[in-house]
């Protein structure tokens, strides 16, 4: 109870600080699962960074997986991009320019899709640890977003606040963006577990949830979500996992999501998701990006 919002506020209610309550505080790897199913529909996920906010105008030392207060400033050259879909994807880890010229080719090709220079990491960890984010640094984020139709990004914490900055604009995930095509999910079957990315799921639920049901009525393939539709989380993209994916629990979590399933491979929505799934499964674990349409 301690480590949830309830918990908190109960805390705090009693009299508690939020110096008190850091840990906890602290704790949440920001996944959005508790929204979707809370009873008054609190923005719970916006409401912990805020906490976070206030935590940190009072500490003098920061957690160790916590990005430099003073954030990132730099302007990245790039023009306005006038293609309909932009893909605002960074390199990671075995998500790099590679994976991101075969995203761009699955999406449509070159002539429809650019890839946008600067991916918005920094914001969103400045945005996950509670942390200030200039409004120079937002503005020349956006800036080359403007003209598209539709923007392609794979770090769901982003979805929320560039659905904000630049209302109007559609603002999907990876798996959404790719699985709207049908050669491409007609390589997924029943033999697959499929695993969302949480976040951007979450942020989008009502829609969401039913185009993942359609998903996995038409292909068969096993998914991430619980019986309330909500994704379980590994929480393999938090700041803490960044620091230390094993004391975040996500090798725990990734095992309780494949506990007594039978599936002959693993398909992740979240290119940090891939390391994780590696570690705990026994079946080949690919990304989205590495479909073709014609995989088996």
């Amino acid at each position: 109870m301690s480590h949830t919002r309830k918990g908190r506020a109960r805390a705090l209610q009693g009299g508690a600080t939020i110096e008190d309550i850091a840990a906890s505080v602290d704790a949440c790897l920001l996944c959005g699962s508790c929204e979707p199913v809370c009873p008054e529909g609190i923005g719970i996920a916006s409401m912990n960074m805020e906490q976070r906010s206030k935590l940190n105008k009072l500490r003098t030392n920061y957690p160790p997986w916590y990005p430099k207060p003073s954030g990132i400033n730099t302007r990245i050259k790039d023009n306005a991009l006038h293609n309909s879909i932009i893909l605002i994807a960074g390199e990671y880890p075995g998500f790099d320019i590679k994976a991101h010229s075969n995203v761009i080719k699955l999406l449509g090709g070159n002539k429809k899709v650019s890839l946008a220079a600067d991916d918005g990491r920094d914001i969103a960890g400045l945005l996950e640890a509670g942390l200030p984010v200039s409004q120079d640094r937002i503005d020349n984020f956006i800036r080359p977003l403007r003209h598209a139709d539709k923007l392609v990004v794979p770090e769901g914490l982003l979805h929320v606040p560039l659905r904000k900055w630049l209302s109007g604009k559609k603002v999907i995930g990876i798996g959404e963006a790719l699985l709207s095509s049908a050669h491409i999910r007609k390589a997924l079957g029943p033999e697959d577990l499929y695993i969302i990315e949480c976040r951007g799921y979450h942020s989008d639920y009502e829609r969401l949830v039913k185009f993942y049901d359609r998903l996995r009525k038409e292909t068969g393939c096993q998914t991430n979500l619980d019986l309330q539709r909500i994704a379980i989380p590994t929480g393999a993209s938090s700041l803490q996992a960044k620091k230390d994916v094993e004391a975040a629990g996500c090798l725990e979590q990734a095992r309780w999501i494949i506990r007594g399933r039978s599936m002959k491979r693993i398909v992740v929505e979240d290119i940090a998701d891939l390391d994780v799934f590696q570690r705990v499964a026994d079946v080949p674990v690919i990304h989205i990006s590495q479909f073709s349409g014609d995989n088996s």
